[in-house]
């Protein structure tokens, strides 16, 4: 009993490891394109607040770049009930992204031979699109569905501040809270249900010698982690549009 003890605490530690690294150079990267590129907006002029309904971007483009603007310090647009419809069924089910990250997961699996037992064949890479393909539709729906019924809103609002680390750092601490009606933080609880029970529910189905709770909890380490660097993204990416547009023109 020891012994699996700690191979899960081992299990567990490299996750974390590595979960870590990947997101130290997202900080780094993200600090770095603020530092060169950033534009510190006027205190005197709030930028409008916007619900789904009324962003001028289509939602798949919406998922990834909010207006850029801080419920707590604007007035603040709660979701209503077809705009939480839409923010999934149009920003998740409705964007190329999903499939193109089930795509691309079961594609480092089949390189890396993650599980092993499904080998490098067609058939195991089948399985491993309809895996990743179903922990993301778990995640988002207990995403969703859970900060509707505690009236949280899942959207992410970049920070209005200065700062390349102030930035990355509300973009780590929006992985687990969330605004509610008030405009408000709570912590996020279904993200954290969503993003580990979807893992231990989707390694059910793994060859025998993977457990549903240590690799599990693995794979919700590493899909924190994912949330993470999106958020990054979200937070960065008016510097990061200038950075490879002017990339492109070079």
């Amino acid at each position: 009993m020891s012994t699996h003890f700690r191979q899960l605490t081992r299990n567990l530690l490299r996750g974390a490891r590595q979960c870590g690294a990947v997101l130290a150079s997202l900080c780094v990267l993200g600090c770095a394109a603020s530092v060169g590129f950033a534009q510190p907006a006027p205190e005197a002029t709030a930028q409008p607040t916007y619900s789904v309904a009324e962003l001028p971007q289509e939602p798949a483009i919406q998922s990834l770049a909010e207006p850029s603007t801080h419920p707590g310090a604007v007035g603040f647009v709660p979701l209503r009930a077809g705009e939480r419809t839409d923010l999934f069924f149009k920003g998740f089910l409705g964007s190329p992204t999903t499939y193109y990250e089930s795509v691309a997961a079961a594609s480092v699996g089949l390189i890396a031979n993650q599980p092993e037992g499904w080998h490098r064949t067609f058939g195991g890479y089948s399985k491993r699109v309809v895996t990743g393909f179903t922990l993301y539709t778990v995640e988002e729906v207990t995403h969703d569905a859970g900060d509707a019924a505690l009236d949280l809103d899942p959207r992410y609002f970049r920070c209005r501040c200065n700062g390349g680390f102030r930035r990355a750092a509300n973009a780590v601490k929006m992985t687990f809270l969330a605004y509610d009606r008030n405009g408000d933080t709570r912590l996020d609880l279904p993200r954290l249900v969503g993003d580990y029970g979807a893992s231990m529910l989707v390694t059910t189905w793994y060859p025998a010698n993977y457990s549903p709770l240590t690799r599990g909890v693995q794979t919700g380490h590493v899909q924190l982690g994912l949330d993470i660097g999106v958020n990054l993204i979200r937070e960065f990416s008016p510097e990061l549009k200038r950075f490879f547009h002017r990339s492109r023109q070079l």
